[in-house]
């Protein structure tokens, strides 16, 4: 059982990484106002070789205004030391030829269900595996001496907080 149980560690870990976002992205040609969306802008450059592949920056924000040009708000944090952070809101205004894709972010329940079952399945196996080590036996560096049973100590403080996140 502890072999199977480690065999699929790496796989779990696998598949939260190719699910670790609960978005989808959607390509349109005008977006919504009041919608999040990705904007893909060229980006070139004088030293650029002639025949260099072409490069693209993203911007995302939410849609102010959407008809000849994009209005974009924006949000970005930068930290200066390791106690000032600063957060600064702007608007970038886009033509529609400073851009080559629009992208509208959409929310997808089958994404979320699938990394949840996957987080509550490697949690699962993690603990089945320390159950079951501690439980046959635990400690290699020692054999011959008798090992305790194995207990589940809860505390009061995560108790309070799985109430207090379920109660809310």
């Amino acid at each position: 059982m502890r072999i199977r149980t480690v065999r699929w560690v790496p796989v779990l870990m696998l598949a939260g990484t190719v699910l670790s976002g609960c978005y989808n992205y959607r390509v349109v040609e005008t977006p919504s106002i009041g919608s999040i969306v990705r904007v893909r802008v060229p980006v070139t450059s004088a030293l650029d070789r002639p025949n260099a592949a072409s490069r693209s920056a993203s911007l995302e924000g939410q849609v102010v205004s959407a008809g000849e040009t994009l209005l974009l708000a924006t949000k970005s944090t930068r930290t200066y030391g390791a106690y000032r952070e600063v957060v600064q809101f702007d608007t970038i205004s886009l033509s529609a030829d400073q851009m080559s894709v629009i992208e509208v972010r959409e929310f997808s329940s089958t994404k979320s269900v699938v990394l949840g079952v996957v987080i509550t399945a490697g949690a699962l196996a993690a603990g089945i595996t320390a159950f079951n080590s501690a439980k046959n036996g635990g400690d290699p560096l020692r054999p011959g001496l008798p090992q305790p049973d194995a207990a589940i100590v809860v505390s009061s403080s995560l108790i309070s907080m799985i109430w207090g996140l379920i109660g809310t």
